[in-house]
């Protein structure tokens, strides 16, 4: 009897099997070598590359033997100053690239991959790099009030000088230092040096130099900050010119065992992409190369997403900005149209609506999702050449409750959002992981060592426009060390790094008994080993849980900053419980701010709250 059940179960096992298998696309397995295509060669590859993918459209995998593979932009290409798209793999569906162990060198400007209107596109099994990385390094040798002596090497960084200016020198491009980052790294660990952060020297990139021999090249300016001799300078040669790994219009992408040392711009970038999943993918500094850098902007950055973006396993170092940035866009309303319809005004991120969408209406007063209705159309409004905006057709009359001034969010554009097994580290600028989506978020056994923020959770209304009110934030089993190294008393620095280890911080500023903008947003069971007292500062959160969480003080860096652990502005029904600190833990404390001492459940003995008069 025993045996007719095992028979009967595998013959049931048998039969799904089958049924799975025939469901799935013949695949045809293509060898680049039977193309021509040799590692080690020095060729250009790319018009081979396109070549095969012009000629496969679906259900193929690509297959590259281990070994280095140079991909160059066609002479047009560079001649129109246009990136050139190494693998485009627009409208392919079942496709994938196995590298195989790979190396991927890029030279000029050019975008590895870009993945559009695609579906079921795996990428896995190689790395990405540039032999002449659009930033350039040097190494401080000397510094006073008239000016910084670095040495530059022009094997990896070519320059020249002419008159008294720089210019460096890459592969079909020449640029001076640009204004963004340009940032300080320690000679020791190779990290983003205490207390700075974008361009701590000041007047770098418009300094007059001179040549001093043996690769040192002065640069005359008074610095804002004297770096030690022996720290590294990153100078950018731009930030956002193309991105690595481009997702657009795009479903069920799959990223795996990929280290990305170089891009021109994101590592990887999602913009109105469904599910994606990032397995093994570092962005990294090139360390073998003496590099202190990665990317040009975010490690990586996910735009008007839904589904489920997981990213797991993933070390972060370099990155020219955050480690990733989760979040959908408000379109402000310019005009109200008619009974239907509004205008709403575009922007370079604008996300928009697919028909049949949902819209929520925020009022920016209080910033309270207060309707919604469901989208018909979507049309572009030009006024000649210009587009103004976005003409936005609901299914059903608004009966003008739509003002102008109101914001619209895409409420069907809000991922979960799951990030496990993470190595975030302070060779990174900026900050950790940015979120901000209605969506269920996760975020646990990871470890952060950053010099901003490790978590930022934010709701932009007033510069960037970047949405996603919060309901269901799981922080859990991480542990940050040493964060927030560069905190916001810096003088002069133009861009602030958060305002603690974890930073909640939407721009809607609360007022007493005000509804607040984020919802149920829990840190439970972490690590927090730090130097100084700012743990968390969150701002008009209804639903804060700081719960059994241990706080461990450290002695590593001098403590710089506001002298409260846990600093909450306008907040409702919060809870502290369970958490340990060292006897030596700085503070010990709360403040509070718009709200009562009775918004706060507060059982931790140990810790001391006061109450923060309104201005």
């Amino acid at each position: 009897m025993k045996r007719f059940i095992m028979e009967l179960w595998l013959c049931g096992v048998l039969v799904i099997a089958y049924h799975f298998l025939q469901a799935q696309p013949a695949r045809n397995i293509i060898d680049v070598t039977e193309y021509g295509i040799l590692p080690h060669s020095s060729q250009n590859i790319t018009p081979i590359i396109r070549k095969i993918l012009k000629e496969n459209t679906h259900a193929f995998t690509l297959q590259f033997p281990p070994g280095r593979y140079d991909f160059w932009p066609s002479h047009l290409e560079e001649k129109l100053f246009q990136a050139a798209v190494a693998f485009d793999l627009t409208r392919k569906t079942d496709v994938t690239i196995d590298g195989g162990g790979a190396s991927f060198v890029f030279h000029g400007r050019m975008m590895p991959f870009k993945i559009e209107q695609a579906q079921n596109i795996q990428l896995k099994n190689f790395n990405i790099d540039w032999d002449r990385p659009f930033i350039s390094q040097g190494r401080v040798v000397g510094v006073n009030d008239k000016w910084v002596d670095m040495e530059i090497d022009p094997k990896f960084y070519p320059y020249e000088i002419t008159g008294d200016s720089i210019f460096f020198i890459g592969e079909g491009w020449r640029s001076p230092i640009t204004k963004n980052y340009n940032n300080l790294y320690d000679p020791i660990k190779k990290e983003i040096v205490y207390q700075t952060r974008d361009n701590p020297l000041g007047a770098l990139s418009g300094a007059k130099v001179s040549a001093l021999g043996n690769n040192i090249v002065r640069f005359y300016f008074k610095p804002v900050y004297k770096p030690a001799v022996g720290t590294f300078v990153a100078m950018y040669h731009g930030a956002y010119i193309t991105d690595g790994i481009l997702l657009l219009n795009t479903k069920d992408t799959y990223l795996e065992n990929i280290d990305i040392f170089h891009t021109l711009s994101c590592g990887v970038s999602g913009y109105r992409s469904e599910n994606i999943h990032l397995k093994g993918v570092n962005i990294l500094a090139n360390e073998t190369k003496g590099r202190v850098f990665s990317t040009l902007a975010d490690a990586t950055h996910f735009n008007g997403c839904k589904g489920l973006i997981t990213i797991d396993g993933t070390t972060i170092s370099g990155a020219g900005d955050d480690f990733t940035n989760v979040h959908g866009m408000y379109a402000p309303v310019t005009d109200v149209l008619d009974d239907t319809s509004v205008l709403v005004a575009p922007n370079g991120r604008y996300i928009g609506f697919d028909a049949g969408e949902v819209a929520w209406i925020v009022d920016t007063l209080d910033m309270q999702r207060k309707m919604e209705y469901r989208v018909k159309s979507q049309e572009p409004i030009k006024k000649g050449e210009q587009l103004i905006g976005y003409k936005i057709t609901f299914e059903l009359p608004h009966h003008f409750k739509i003002k102008k001034g109101n914001l619209l969010e895409n409420k069907d554009r809000n991922p979960d959002v799951f990030i496990r097994n993470c190595h975030i580290l302070k060779k990174n600028r900026a900050r950790g992981a940015l979120i901000t989506t209605a969506g269920k978020v996760v975020i646990e056994h990871n470890y952060f060592n950053t010099a901003g923020a490790a978590i930022l959770i934010e709701g932009d209304t007033d510069l960037w426009f970047e949405s996603g009110a919060t309901s269901d934030v799981l922080i859990r089993n991480n542990v940050f060390e040493n964060c927030y190294t560069s905190g916001n008393n810096i003088v002069d620095a133009p861009w602030g790094w958060g305002e603690g280890v974890i930073s909640i911080t939407p721009s809607f500023r609360p007022k007493d008994n005000q509804q607040p903008y984020h919802r149920n947003i829990r840190i439970e069971q972490n690590v927090f080993k730090h130097f100084d007292y700012a743990i968390l500062y969150a701002r008009s959160v209804d639903g804060l849980t700081f719960t059994n969480n241990c706080l461990q003080h450290t002695h590593n860096y001098q403590p710089f900053y506001r002298k409260t652990n846990l600093f909450l502005d306008g907040c409702k029904n919060v809870q502290v419980s369970g958490n340990t600190f060292d006897a030596s833990f700085l503070g010990k404390n709360i403040t509070i701010w718009h709200m009562d001492k009775k918004d706060v459940s507060l059982t931790d003995q140990v810790m001391d709250i006061r109450l923060l008069k309104a201005n």
